[in-house]
């Protein structure tokens, strides 16, 4: 980022640029849902609307186009679209196609009294499944699986064990809760209704979403009440920044000036911006690095493998070599003790009708 600024903003910037992106992780939030839920069909991540595979492709790069770029409106227009899926989900790469055959809860696999029942929910489905249901372990040792990655924390790092922070940490505005509720009031309403309600992955998604919405509901009545405290550092929105910003200010008597600082302010969204392009470039790297990494050690694993195969052939041949050596040598040993048995034999013969001869001749 050197090379193409003289300094970085203000962390309050940061602040403003990051409410405003997760006010549309809002919306990506309930658009991953219906990704799945409808087998890949595409939709637009903001409005949810049917798109068209053009703006299709410009939204898999988010990071690539500013949020104005990437308008329905703008990129669709009013043109008729096709209702069209992910060619990911069409053409084999995902294997039996996008559309879940379960519903999974984070929360509740890593949570003590429902984890253990999560887990057999997901062994269960892998069991029944008949390419690799022959190689799940058995039932008795599920439990003991969930006990080792959770509760004694040998697996992956869960946000559980984030060293110095909690999720209660982490504070929503008002704005920002509302629009989290409007989400979920969707996403419910949806497959919540009779086109969806006989499906039982729709009405576990209805099961998790109704809990989440108790939750949030919870803490906005905590937030507008007063009880829980915002501070410029939490997840504001833009509205909510603003005003405490303002109020902020005229407390300390500098209204005026503040006023003044707001309209000179240089705008540094596209800082931001290149920021994350830069971050999303290293991750591709890093990707790419580790797959051709991968690459690497399976071409080296295959010549490994062909080796030892050379080696075994070789010794294959040697061994029969052997063994046609030593059975050559054991007939040779058969015939040799036939050959002198039967000069043996002949000389016995011979021995025994000597005297008989003699007689004859005398």
């Amino acid at each position: 980022m050197g090379n193409l600024y003289s300094e970085a903003p203000p962390l309050e910037d940061f602040y403003a640029w990051r409410d405003v992106r997760v006010l549309d992780e809002c919306n990506w939030y309930g658009w991953f849902i219906d990704y799945w839920m409808e087998g890949g069909l595409m939709r637009d991540m903001f409005t949810h609307k049917i798109t068209t595979t053009e703006h299709w492709e410009m939204l898999m790069q988010p990071t690539m186009y500013t949020r104005a770029q990437l308008d329905y409106d703008r990129v669709v227009g009013d043109q008729v679209v096709t209702p069209s899926y992910d060619p990911h989900c069409t053409n084999g790469d995902v294997s039996r196609g996008c559309k879940p055959i379960a519903v999974i809860s984070a929360e509740k696999l890593r949570d003590y009294d429902e984890g253990p029942a999560e887990t057999a929910a997901i062994a269960n489905i892998l069991k029944n499944d008949n390419r690799i249901g022959q190689y799940v372990i058995a039932p008795e040792a599920w439990n003991c699986i969930w006990k080792e990655l959770i509760q004694r924390g040998k697996g992956l790092p869960t946000v559980y064990q984030r060293p110095g922070y909690v999720e209660d940490d982490y504070n929503f505005s008002r704005e920002m809760l509302e629009e989290m509720v409007k989400e979920l009031d969707r996403l419910i309403g949806k497959y919540g209704g009779s086109a969806w309600n006989s499906k039982p992955t729709a009405n576990r998604i209805v099961e998790l979403l109704k809990v989440h919405r108790t939750l949030i509901r919870k803490e906005l009545g905590d937030v507008i009440s007063g009880r829980r405290k915002l501070t410029s550092k939490d997840f504001l929105g833009p509205e909510e920044r603003r005003r405490l910003q303002t109020k902020e200010k005229e407390e300390s008597g500098n209204s005026t000036a503040w006023k003044d600082e707001k309209n000179n302010k240089r705008d540094s969204t596209q800082y931001f911006n290149d920021l994350e392009h830069k971050a999303q470039a290293e991750k591709r790297k890093k990707r790419r690095d580790l797959r051709v990494k991968e690459r690497v050690e399976k071409r080296r694993e295959m010549r490994k493998l062909e080796q030892q195969n050379k080696t075994r052939v070789e010794d294959d041949a040697s061994q029969v070599k052997d063994d046609e050596t030593r059975v050559l040598g054991e007939n040779k040993i058969k015939v040799h003790d036939n050959v002198s048995q039967v000069k043996d034999d002949e000389s016995q013969e011979t021995n025994v009708d000597m005297p008989k001869l003699k007689r004859m001749m005398q």
